[in-house]
């Protein structure tokens, strides 16, 4: 799997069917979380594994996922970790080069798609970098040196997650850091911009959200 991505499609927000086809691969390992398996069958994606309790997939939808007879791993709905916490936890046990994550934003739960976000720490402390993905975002955690890549005039905020992340230097951002302390709760790495293409952003050490906001310019 270390030449592989997996693709891990939550039951979140995916509007726009045709960007998620735009980014998905044939040779993907697609992992549908529960409800998720619904925008698969949107997608027209044949899923390799559903994971979950199964809560949220209706038995219509679930007599159509069987037919493309993916792996199910069912869980109880009594559990103590959410799916996509397992999921997360099975993908990496496959050591994929990359995790990419659909569906994890948006909806009328806000604890879901917070926790989400911290979520990214799974695959982060085993060293496979990790992203959520949707239509105009896209979320990771940062390493030692990260590269984001978009367009000039896309938004770029930074939030430290420890108490405070220090020696953070950016490369082609309008307001640059330069081996900067950024603080838990701060909005000072908020709404930044790309200059470029792409952004490059340094860190000495803590932990540092990074979300890119793509901007639709006429």
């Amino acid at each position: 799997m270390k030449d592989q991505r997996v693709v891990l499609i939550a039951n979140g927000d995916m509007k726009e069917t045709a960007f998620y086809r735009g980014i998905l691969e044939e040779s993907d390992y697609v992992i549908c979380v529960n409800g998720g398996s619904i925008h698969a069958l949107a997608l027209g994606v044949k899923p390799h594994l559903v994971i979950g309790d199964l809560d949220s997939l209706p038995a219509e939808s679930r007599e159509k996922i069987l037919k493309q007879k993916p792996v199910f791993i069912e869980h109880s709905p009594e559990k103590n970790k959410s799916d996509l916490e397992l999921a997360l936890d099975h993908a990496v046990s496959m050591q994929p080069a990359e995790i990419l994550i659909f569906g994890a934003l948006g909806g009328a739960r806000s604890d879901h798609a917070f926790i989400n976000l911290l979520l990214l720490q799974i695959p982060f402390r085993n060293a496979i970098p990790a992203r959520i993905i949707d239509e105009r975002q896209e979320i990771l955690l940062a390493g030692k040196k990260t590269l984001v890549k978009g367009k000039p005039g896309d938004l770029l905020s930074l939030f430290a997650l420890t108490d405070q992340v220090n020696g953070i230097t950016t490369v082609n951002l309008k307001y640059p850091l330069v081996n900067e302390t950024l603080h838990f709760a701060s909005t000072r790495g908020l709404s930044n911009e790309l200059l470029t293409s792409s952004a490059e952003v340094n860190i000495g050490s803590g932990l540092l959200l990074v979300i890119k906001t793509t901007v639709n310019q006429a």
